[in-house]
């Protein structure tokens, strides 16, 4: 047992005293942990004191530019303010429910304006989409109405042809005219 705490505490001790990675220690910051720490030339500590006080003086250590960041939480210090109960004021809860309130108007405002902008986006897609549809639609009466034109003409040549006593067998009426592609609708303004 007692070899296996001694492996332990070897282990941890080579842990701890490993340097951190980017820093290489010179010999003479070695020789002056080793002296704190009350062991003779950066050894193994012989007791668990003297074990404890080596971890202890490697956890106050200060890391490499440790140094420019003792100067900041000077600077932080400086700029604290102290603030008592007679800095207070006595409607704090009600100053800061209106400032909270405002603050809520605010963004249901920008939520009405997003919405007006959108409705108001979304009413001209349905304009543009209504004219294109009333387009396509007119091109297709129009089609409608060439393709019977067309039908009425031919039935009207077959009519005088049996009148006049010649017999048509077999006579396919004209086709009809292509229909238009229907237009390309306009793309919708929550698409984009």
């Amino acid at each position: 047992m007692q070899e296996q705490q001694k492996n332990f505490f070897e282990k941890m001790g080579e842990i701890l005293n490993a340097p951190l990675p980017g820093t290489m220690p010179s010999d003479a910051t070695k020789a002056d942990r080793a002296k704190k720490a009350g062991t003779n030339s950066g050894g193994n500590a012989g007791d668990d004191g003297s074990l404890l006080a080596r971890i202890k003086d490697i956890l106050n250590t200060p890391l490499p530019g440790g140094d420019a960041l003792k100067g900041q939480v000077v600077d932080l210090e400086k700029n604290t303010i102290e603030i008592s109960e007679s800095d207070v004021q006595e409607n704090w809860w009600e100053t800061d429910w209106a400032e909270f309130k405002a603050h809520q108007d605010l963004d249901r405002k920008g939520l009405t304006m997003k919405q007006q902008m959108d409705q108001t986006g979304f009413a001209e897609y349905q304009i543009q989409e209504r004219e294109q549809f009333e387009a396509y639609q007119s091109s297709e009466f129009a089609l409608f109405q060439a393709q019977q034109q067309a039908k009425l003409v031919w039935i009207q040549e077959q009519q005088m042809q049996q009148a006049a006593g010649v017999e048509v067998v077999g006579m396919l009426p004209p086709t009809p005219p292509v229909a238009p592609l229907p237009p390309q609708m306009p793309t919708a303004p929550w698409i984009v």
